[in-house]
This record gives C-alpha cells, sequence and structure tokens, in this order.
C-alpha cells in the first residue's frame, strides 16, 4: 500500500500540490494518506481532503484519511508523533512530505526518512512565490519542481 504523511500548514495549496505532482510526475497516488495538524490549522482540513480526494480519484484511489492531532509548539511531541506514524506504516511504501509545516517539522521529515528507511521524501521547490498558494496545475511546470530530496542526500540526484 502506497501511504502520504504530511504536515497541515496554513496554505491549502502548500499541502495539495505536492501529491498532486507526485501523482503526475511520479506514478505515486497514495491509497492511505495521514494528516498532521494542529487547532490552528485544522479549518483548512475539509478543503485539503476534498482537493486530494478529486485528484486520487482521477487515479483510481479512494483514499483513507487518518488525522492526527499535534502541538506544533511542541518540537519533542511533534518527532515522536511523526515517528510513530511512520513506525505504524512499516511494511508499506511511505512518502512524507516535507513541503508544508514549519521549518522544524521538515527537518523532522528529512530525519526521518532517512533514519527510518522511507522510499521517499519529496518537497515541491517553487521557484516563484507570486504563484504561491495556486492550483498546481496553474503553475507554470518550469516555475516549479517536485524532488525526493532523499536522492540528495544519498548522492544520487542531478541537482
Amino acid at each position: 500500500m502506497k501511504v502520504w504523511i504530511t504536515t497541515v500548514g496554513t496554505s491549502v495549496f502548500a499541502v495539495v500540490n505536492p501529491l498532486w505532482a507526485a501523482c503526475i510526475h511520479d506514478g505515486f497516488a497514495p491509497e492511505r494518506i495521514h494528516l498532521l495538524k494542529n487547532t490552528r490549522v485544522e479549518h483548512n482540513v475539509p478543503e485539503i481532503r476534498a482537493w486530494l480526494t478529486r485528484i486520487l480519484k482521477c487515479y483510481g484511489v479512494e483514499p483513507e484519511f487518518v488525522e492526527h492531532e499535534g502541538d506544533e509548539d511542541d518540537m519533542s511531541a511533534f518527532a515522536r508523533l511523526l515517528r510513530g506514524v511512520v513506525e505504524s506504516e512499516k511494511g508499506n511504501e511511505i512518502a512524507i512530505d516535507m513541503t508544508p509545516g514549519r521549518k522544524f517539522m521538515s527537518a523532522y521529515a528529512m530525519a526521518a526518512g532517512l533514519v527510518f528507511g522511507v522510499s521517499k521524501v519529496y518537497y515541491l521547490h517553487l521557484y516563484d512565490l507570486t504563484y504561491q498558494n495556486q492550483a498546481y496545475v496553474l503553475i507554470p511546470f518550469n516555475h516549479q519542481k517536485l524532488v525526493n530530496v532523499l536522492d540528495y542526500a544519498r548522492g544520487g540526484a542531478d541537482g
């Protein structure tokens, strides 16, 4: 089973676009999506779920959503939460999206990928911030790039 783990941030499309790009460019259409959220951003969850469901239905997937409540101000608790989610999905093909959320969350996502043997840690690099919080397909492809940052960490990316 393909599994997607992401944090919910203040921007809906920072959560939606990396998964959309992974479907289009990497053929990664997850069946289960873990949303790590907190009370400050949980109002974005219904819109995020709606977008992700529509996108994945185009790939023949009816996604299962699992929501996890966290405290964005407690770094240690977030690390434990992320570790627990990754460990609960052992044996599945796991992708972690490090695009949305705070910097320390992205750092933990990268660390989890390296420590726990996750196959993909995605980052959607947006070169032009004027396209921030716009739908993926409305942003010119030469203004963004999806990367599996583990390729860079392992020395296999072309840069």
